[in-house]
């Protein structure tokens, strides 16, 4: 049969291109090779450890723990439910969750905090028409003490000798009294109390501010 050979080496080199063809990478009709894309970690919100502000001022832990995507919520540790507005007047007892302790960011961290003066003595009722000694005691608390006492005639003054005015009683703590405490004088008797601001040094009193 003529061209016998010949068709014989074109069906071979047809059988070679034909089995490169199917050795190779599978066509793609858009003419893009498929990519692998990596799975995205699961995003779990960050955890860090809680840092310590037991026996920090509250202004001070407030601006610790926000700076660290913290929450802050706060508590009159004495169960007084008095109104806890400047920071620097209050000093935190305890905290929770606890030092190093490690939350999510945006976790809510409750503070306890008292004044300096909680821990003063004179928290008996005073007698009356006797001076009770109200040095140590925030400003308001001495005022109310006297009165209790007896005594309405009352007054304040900067113990620092700057002259400033005692506007928001609260935050001041009376470092000394013109009436000795024990002394029996006349209820007409004006008693001055002698007070600076929380923070500030109470000289020889010491009273913890």
């Amino acid at each position: 049969m003529s061209g016998g050979p010949r068709m014989k080496i074109a069906i071979a080199l047809l059988a070679v291109v034909l089995t490169g063809c199917a050795g190779g990478e599978p066509s793609d009709p858009t003419g893009a090779r498929a990519t692998t894309t990596a799975t995205p970690a699961s995003s779990a919100q960050s955890r860090q450890k809680v840092p310590k502000v037991v026996e920090m001022r509250l202004a001070e832990a407030r601006d610790l723990l926000k700076q660290q995507g913290f929450e802050v919520a706060e508590e009159d540790r004495t169960g007084q439910g008095r109104q806890i507005l400047e920071g620097t007047n209050w000093v935190v007892v305890s905290q929770l969750p606890e030092a190093e302790a490690e939350a999510p960011s945006g976790t809510r961290v409750l503070l306890k905090v008292r004044k300096p003066t909680d821990t003063s003595a004179g928290q008996e009722p005073p007698a009356k028409g006797v001076v009770p000694n109200v040095v140590c005691l925030d400003l308001q608390k001495a005022q109310d003490t006297l009165q209790a006492a007896g005594f309405y005639l009352l007054g304040s003054e900067d113990a620092t000798g700057r002259g400033r005015q005692q506007v928001a009683d609260r935050n001041w703590v009376v470092v000394s009294q013109s009436a000795q405490a024990g002394s029996r004088p006349d209820v007409k008797v004006k008693i001055t109390l002698g007070a600076v601001k929380f923070g500030e040094p109470t000289g020889g009193s010491g009273c913890k501010s």
